[in-house]
């Protein structure tokens, strides 16, 4: 299980394993993942929030997969402390993470 928690205000935890990004099989390889996490902030009024983050080019070995997606919750409890709220999508590539907009 990958979480974070400050262990008062906020929670993060990754909601599932990472799936191929599109989803459709027809599309074939995209080298694309995402992973999808569950957050609770006191400003979220103890609602469930969710955000995905797109894995553009991860690692393939799974252990070194999971290393990478490890670091998310981190970047994701840092922006939730500024922003006290997360937006629903973020792109993560190569160490880069930005806010998907659409």
């Amino acid at each position: 299980m990958i979480s974070r928690s400050d262990g008062r205000f906020f929670h993060i935890v990754l909601g599932d394993r990472p799936i191929e990004y599109p989803a459709e099989r027809e599309a074939g390889p995209s080298n694309i993942m995402s992973v999808g996490f569950w957050y609770v902030y006191d400003t979220t009024g103890g609602e469930t929030e969710t955000v995905v983050a797109i894995l553009r080019r991860p690692p393939q070995e799974q252990v070194k997969l999971y290393r990478h997606i490890e670091m998310l919750p981190d970047i994701l409890a840092f922006e939730l402390e500024r922003r006290r709220r997360l937006p629903s999508l973020y792109e993560f590539d190569r160490g880069q993470f930005k806010e998907v907009l659409h």
